[in-house]
C-alpha cells in the first residue's frame, strides 16, 4: 500500500501534537521510577509484536494476556508517580504560593542548625499540601523564628513530624510526609523531604540533628548543605518564579 503524499495540513498538525503531547510527558517523567516504566512496557511490547511478527503463538497468546492484568498491577505499584504526574500536569494552572516571611525563616533555621534541631518543612507553592497537614497538627499561626524553635524542640509532641509553611503562616506541624525509595543512606526527614518533593512542587528544608547542615530537597533531588545565603538566593528565585 502507497504512503499517502502529501500529506494534509490536518496530518501534520496531529503528527505535531502527538509529538508535543510525548515531549512534555518525557520531561514530566523524567527522573522517576516511570521512566523506567515506560522503556520497560517498549521492550515488552516490541517482544510481543516480535512473537506475533514470527507466528510464535504460544508466546504472543502468553504476552497478551499477560498484558491485562499487567496494566492493572502497574497502575497500583506506580500509584505514586501516576498521581504526582497528574499533579504536574494541572499545577500549571494552580495559584502561585503567597509570599514568605523570608528572614524570619531565615533567622529560625539558623537557629535550628546552630543548635543541632532537626527540622523538616514544605514551603507550599501550587499543589496543595492539605491532606499532609490534615496528619499533623493545624496551627495557622504568624510564622516567626521563635515558633519554629519552639516546634523543633527536642522532646516536644510536634518535633519529629514536617511543618508546612503556607504564605507567611506556619500552617500546620507534626505532619507525615511520604517517604522516598531512595534511600542512599539516608535519615527519615531526608527521605520524607525527598519524597514530598516527589510528589509535589513542595520545596522542602530539611535541618540535620547530626551536622546542622540544612538542605533544600525540590522535584526529588536533593541539594547539597547550603549555607544561609545560598538559601535566602534559592528561596527569592522561590518567591519570584
Amino acid at each position: 500500500m502507497p504512503f499517502p503524499w502529501p500529506l494534509s495540513w490536518r496530518d501534520l498538525l496531529d503528527i505535531l501534537l502527538v509529538a508535543v503531547l510525548f515531549y512534555y510527558l518525557g520531561r514530566l517523567m523524567a527522573g522517576t521510577r516511570a521512566l523506567n516504566l515506560v522503556r520497560g512496557v517498549m521492550v515488552y511490547l516490541l517482544v510481543w509484536f516480535l512473537a506475533s511478527l514470527l507466528g510464535l503463538s504460544t508466546l504472543a497468546w502468553l504476552l497478551g494476556n499477560a498484558a491485562t492484568l499487567g496494566a492493572f498491577a502497574l497502575i497500583v505499584v506506580f500509584q505514586p508517580e501516576l498521581r504526582g504526574l497528574l499533579e504536574r500536569i494541572g499545577r500549571a494552572q494552580g495559584p502561585r504560593a503567597p509570599s514568605l516571611a523570608l528572614e524570619e525563616l531565615l533567622l529560625g533555621l539558623g537557629r535550628l542548625a546552630e543548635k543541632r534541631y532537626g527540622a523538616l518543612l514544605a514551603l507550599e507553592r501550587r499543589t496543595p499540601l492539605g491532606e499532609y497537614a490534615a496528619t499533623g497538627e493545624v496551627l495557622e499561626a504568624r510564622l516567626s523564628a521563635r515558633l519554629l524553635e519552639t516546634v523543633f524542640y527536642p522532646g516536644t509532641p510536634l518535633h519529629d513530624g514536617g511543618a508546612i509553611l503556607r504564605g507567611d503562616r506556619l500552617f500546620a506541624a507534626g505532619c507525615v510526609f511520604p517517604l522516598s525509595e531512595a534511600r542512599m543512606g539516608l535519615g527519615t526527614r531526608h527521605r520524607a523531604a525527598l519524597g514530598l518533593s516527589e510528589v509535589s512542587d513542595a520545596l522542602v528544608l530539611v535541618v540535620s540533628e547530626e551536622t546542622g547542615a540544612i538542605r533544600v530537597a525540590e522535584g526529588g533531588r536533593l541539594s547539597p548543605p547550603l549555607g544561609l545565603e545560598a538559601l535566602r538566593q534559592r528561596l527569592k528565585e522561590v518567591l519570584r518564579a
